[in-house]
C-alpha cells in the first residue's frame, strides 16, 4: 500500500483579485489525483508556536501517494491553471511522504 503525501504551500499573495481564478481552477485538478486540502490558512491566522513571523499563508493537502501529488504538480492541467497566479504573489512549495 501507498503511503500518503502531502503538498505544503507557504506562500504571500499580493494580488487576491487576480488569484481568484487560480483558486478556481484548482478543485477539480486535487479530484482527478485524489488530493483533498487539510488546511488553507491565511498569514494572519498562522499561530507561531517557535520562530520569526514570516507573514506567509500555509495550505496543506493530501494526496494517496507521493506519485498522486507529483501527477497533481506536473499534469497539463494543473500546468495552465498554474499560469494564472504568475505574478500574484511568492510561493515556495514541497512534496513530502507520510508515514504510511
Amino acid at each position: 500500500m501507498s503511503k500518503p503525501a502531502y503538498l505544503l504551500v507557504q506562500g504571500k499573495v499580493t494580488d487576491i483579485e487576480g488569484f481568484r481564478l487560480y483558486n478556481a481552477a484548482l478543485p477539480p485538478i486535487y479530484q482527478k489525483f485524489g488530493g483533498h486540502y487539510l488546511t488553507v490558512t491565511p498569514a494572519a491566522k498562522v499561530e507561531i508556536a517557535e520562530g520569526e513571523p514570516r507573514n506567509e499563508s500555509i495550505l496543506i493537502a493530501q494526496f494517496p501517494s507521493k506519485e498522486a501529488a507529483w501527477g497533481f504538480w506536473q499534469s497539463n492541467e494543473y500546468v495552465a491553471a498554474k499560469k494564472f497566479r504568475e505574478g500574484k504573489g511568492t510561493f515556495f512549495v514541497t512534496i513530502l511522504e507520510g508515514l504510511g
